[in-house]
């Protein structure tokens, strides 16, 4: 491998990107909170309540990133990844060391290390997550799906770790915790950084965006097939070893797409070259055009780029700072309705394992992998349809964030039936819906509100998931199950039964109560959603709209793929109007040189 083809690949957004999927991958070890929780209870002697309390610390700190937001859009990514890798590092280190005895701090300086600990994976997914955005601004659906899918599998990834390296030893299991990340982020930093996106889109991205979607798609499944076979049978050490090493071999296939494909699009082009002269000469056509629809487009471009028709919405594409979007009900309605999506989905998923208790079902392992894995399926899935659909026939994502809700809403009323056949489908489907809601809230609002500080807007939007899971975990669930168990305990005093040991709440009324009550504010979060779709439904038309001008008006030079298309005014010529890019000709597979001059008329009197 030459030295200029070296630079080439570290100049590659796609490498990029991969480095982010890795970088993802280790952003959501707080997932693996229960693994060393009960091990810190008996080092430290905390009791349940102390632990309880010290989870939300975590939780806090590992949902608001507000801080890494602002300076984002200020900085630089490097700047927030080396950040994010000292806080991680420093304060897991010293969870590390507080875990093995080694220091006695306070609870409440255990807290704090921890809420500022699991807040540094907050400045991996900022930098991450808003820097692969940018160079990806037209298959923005796509990546956050990708990314934000790779943080729902990494609990699974690390959980694999821990089972063949560290098992039942937490301790050395902390310090891989606090060291890997930050190496990862140390790579990060030479790569993860703002790359121009091609004006004219490379014919192998579709080939690319599917390898990396099989790619998640076969570790997603793989990883529920390991942990169910861990759940059902004695598995020993050097077979969990085996099973690591495959994950791990999956888990570094995407990064074959920046090393191969350069490669393969040079080869490509020098084929193409070398067509022959007769088979260019066929796929080169001329499209004419009036002066007065020439004129229209180019008066319609000028009308989207700089302000939108839709004068009751927020103007698509038009940058927002924190504050002025926090002026507009668009902003609001989207805070609320992810508070009663994502709060719900998080209330559940915390309880799985006391209400399969309460159920007498043994099933927790299983239930956790199937939450995991379709957790990850919906971030993945949720970005490539929603991306699809908003491209080719103009549909809102916000639709698409209503749909999951519904979703959500079906699987706290399966839960609330308590039928143990029925636990594993809500498992699947509050899975799916969760992490759902991630990809669409993170498209819909760069989409409502721009990119240019989105930093902030996403940190302070995914507020809303930590205010809502407190609201309904700790007043709602918490509470109705302490009061449920308080009424099993007076009726077995009351029939003179002695109660020994640890009491737990049996039976389907400790949960149902509170399945029926978040159905219920899913219900509201989608009344939320449909006046946010019924508010955005022009302006994502108007997008649509813009986008058919575009190219028109952006592509030039001549076309590598099918032909060379010029638009003819009086006895100009503007080769300027490649159409081969186009969503709408991608949608009805109309890419054949000889319906282009019906195809030109009719798109530019739809403009006028």
């Amino acid at each position: 491998m030459g030295i200029s083809r070296v630079k080439r690949i570290l100049k590659d957004r796609w490498l990029g990107l991969c480095l982010g999927m890795w970088m993802q991958a280790c952003g959501g070890i707080s997932y693996v909170f229960s693994l060393y929780s009960a091990d810190l209870k008996h080092t430290l002697g905390y009791n349940q309540e102390m632990i309880d309390g010290f989870g939300t610390s975590k939780d806090i700190g590992g949902n608001v990133g507000i801080i890494s937001g602002l300076l984002i859009d200020v900085t630089s990514a490097w700047f927030v990844l080396l950040v994010g890798g000292l806080l991680h590092f420093i304060f897991y280190f010293l969870l590390f060391l507080a875990a093995t005895g080694r220091i006695t701090p306070s609870y409440w300086q255990m807290c704090g290390i921890i809420m500022i600990g699991t807040n540094g994976a907050t400045w991996f997914n900022t930098a991450v997550l808003v820097t692969c955005m940018r160079n990806f601004p037209s298959d923005r659906g796509v990546v956050v799906g990708l990314l934000k899918g790779f943080i729902g599998l990494s609990g699974a990834i690390f959980t694999q770790v821990y089972t063949a390296m560290y098992a039942p030893n937490t301790g050395p299991f902390l310090l891989l915790c606090a060291t890997v990340p930050p190496l990862v982020a140390m790579v990060s930093m030479i790569v993860i950084r703002p790359i121009e996106a091609p004006k004219r889109k490379d014919d192998t991205d579709k080939s690319k965006f599917s390898t990396l979607y099989v790619v998640g798609i076969v570790l997603a499944f793989y990883l529920m097939a390991v942990i169910l076979i861990q759940d059902m049978f004695v598995i020993s050490k050097t077979m969990s070893c085996l099973f690591m090493g495959v994950m791990l071999a999956i888990l570094l296939l995407p990064g074959i797409i920046p090393v191969s494909w350069p490669a393969y699009r040079t080869s490509n082009k020098q084929s193409m070259e070398r067509k022959s002269p007769s088979l260019q000469a066929k796929s080169a056509t001329t499209i004419d055009v009036s002066p007065k629809s020439l004129e229209n487009l180019l008066d319609t471009a000028k009308v989207f780029t700089l302000d939108t028709p839709s004068k009751h919405t927020v103007k698509l594409g038009h940058d927002h700072t924190l504050l002025q979007a926090a002026t507009t009900q668009d902003y609001w309605l989207l805070f609320f309705a992810m508070g009663c999506g994502t709060g719900s989905g998080l209330t559940a998923i915390n309880n799985l394992a006391q209400m399969a208790e309460s159920l007498g079902s043994r099933s927790v392992g299983a239930f956790v992998a199937l939450v995991s894995v379709w957790n990850f399926l919906g971030r993945m899935g949720s970005g490539y349809v929603s991306e699809y659909y908003m491209k080719q026939y103009a549909t809102p994502r916000p639709l698409f964030l209503l749909l999951v809700q519904v979703v959500m809403a079906v699987a706290h009323l399966l839960f609330a039936s308590s039928v143990p056949a029925l636990l594993y489908l809500a498992s699947i489907l509050v899975g799916l819906a969760h992490g759902a809601h991630w990809t669409l809230m993170v498209a819909t609002s760069s989409e409502l509100f721009g990119l240019k500080h989105f930093g902030a807007l996403y940190n302070t939007l995914s507020i809303s998931a930590t205010v809502g899971s407190y609201l309904l975990s700790v007043k709602l669930a918490g509470y109705i199950y302490d009061r449920q168990l308080a009424t099993i305990q007076a009726a077995a005093l009351a029939t003179g039964k002695i109660l020994t040991g640890p009491q737990k709440c049996i039976g389907p009324q400790c949960f149902r109560s509170t399945f029926l009550v978040m159905a219920g504010v899913c219900g509201l979060g989608c009344l939320a959603l449909s006046c946010l779709v019924a508010r955005t439904r022009k302006v994502y038309k108007d997008l649509y709209k813009l986008q058919q001008a575009k190219d028109h008006l952006t592509s030039k030079g001549s076309s590598t793929e099918l032909h060379t298309t010029h638009i003819t005014s009086g006895d100009q010529t503007c080769e300027d109007a490649t159409l081969t890019d186009s969503p709408v000709l991608k949608a009805n597979g109309i890419l054949e040189p000889k319906r282009h001059r019906h195809l030109a008329q009719s798109r530019m009197d739809n403009l006028e």
